[in-house]
Order: C-alpha cells, then structure tokens, then sequence
C-alpha cells in the first residue's frame, strides 16, 4: 500500500474512535533479556488468530472500501483488542482506545506483529510463521503496512522519525541499545521477539530509558 499521509487514513478509520473502539541484527548474545510476565499468556493463540481475521478483514476493506467491509474490519480489530486486554488485565475501554486513535497503518502494524504470537525466535530472521529476532520482527509488521525498515534495531530507529514517548500511539518503535519491539498504545505494553526462551510474545517495555519512533511520520 502506498504511504499515504495520516490524515487520509485517520478519515478512514474515524469511526472506531467514534464507537469507543473503538530488523537489531547483533549477535545471538545481545538478544533482550526475559522481560516482565502478563497477567494472562504471553504467546496467546487466541490474540494471534484474532490478529490473523483482522488482517484478513483489513485487506477486504482496503480493496472494497465500502460500509460494510469497514464494518467488519472495525469489529474484527474490536474483537483483538478485547482479547489483547484480557492477556493483560487491562481495561478494555483503554485498549480499544489506543488501537482506535491509530491511524490504519499503525493498525495494520500492530495486527501483523499479535498475527505472530508464540513464533520461534531466531536470529537473524524475519519469516512470518518460522521465525524472529527483534528487528525482523518489526520489519515484518512495518512490511504488512506498505513501510519497508532496514534488519538492525539502530537502523530502524534512524529510518523512522523520533516521536515522544508521551505521544506514542500503537505501533510506533520502542527501542533500547540492542533491542526493538512494537508498542501497543497504551501502559508500557509491547509485542516483540526476545529471545529463545520466550519467542514472540506480549510483554511490558519495563522502566528502562527507551527511544520511541514512528516508522510512518
């Protein structure tokens, strides 16, 4: 998909705020260590497979852009970011708000990377359903957007422009010296690829100094 200005895609996806609704390449030692548990399961099949309907209903609405496939991609992301809530024990009100004040491409981002949960990481790697490590995993999402990010965390960073933490909406970068994950809007929460001990999976960001960007300013 072409990269469109924000404006255009914050028109196409207005209607969710409306109802409430809502790759770094470094060596396999530098890998992120075991971040802070969720409330509920970090791999969640379930979140993946919403993740996985939304993209779908995503795509249908992008080529049909009619009411109803609008309507159906608004109650697929409704349904993710429901199940994603429950993983954290978070309000649910605050997480379909977050994903609602994304515009589509961030949205899009974000489906991707819950698209991957429980996937192996692995060094180097950025194969949807096979493997990641950080960067590729943020280098696929980004891609399912229409937003091509070089394999390296520094680099992603460097390609996207910095934003505030305090302004960051779901799906900006969230990066600290060896490591990138995806932010998911709201708390310190993130989908990333840590390291072989936890795969993809939902996490929090954790009190560190982080750098925030958004690959699609």
């Amino acid at each position: 998909m072409p990269r469109t200005g924000r404006r255009l895609l914050l028109i196409l996806v207005a209607p969710l705020a409306a109802v409430g609704l809502l790759v770094a390449t470094g060596s396999p030692a530098s890998a992120a260590p075991a971040p802070a548990g969720v409330a509920g399961d970090p791999h969640s099949p379930t979140v993946a497979l919403l993740a996985q309907a939304a993209l779908m209903a995503r795509d249908v609405f992008v080529v049909a852009g009619d009411p109803a496939s609008l309507h159906a991609y608004q109650g697929s992301l409704a349904a993710t970011a429901q199940a994603v809530a429950a993983e954290f024990a978070a309000d649910p009100a605050v997480v379909h708000a977050a994903f609602g004040a994304a515009d589509l491409q961030h949205q899009t981002a974000v489906l991707a990377a819950l698209s991957q949960l429980g996937v192996a990481y692995r060094y180097a790697t950025s194969e949807p359903g096979v493997g990641f490590d950080c960067s590729g995993l943020t280098a696929f999402a980004w891609s399912r957007a229409g937003v091509e990010l070089p394999h390296q965390s520094s680099a992603q960073m460097d390609a996207a422009p910095r934003v505030d933490g305090g302004t960051a909406t779901a799906g900006d970068l969230v990066q600290y010296p060896g490591h990138v994950m995806l932010y998911l809007g709201f708390g310190d929460a993130i989908v990333h690829a840590a390291n072989q001990a936890s795969d993809v999976e939902l996490s929090h960001a954790g009190d560190r100094s982080l750098n925030w960007a958004d690959p699609n300013g």
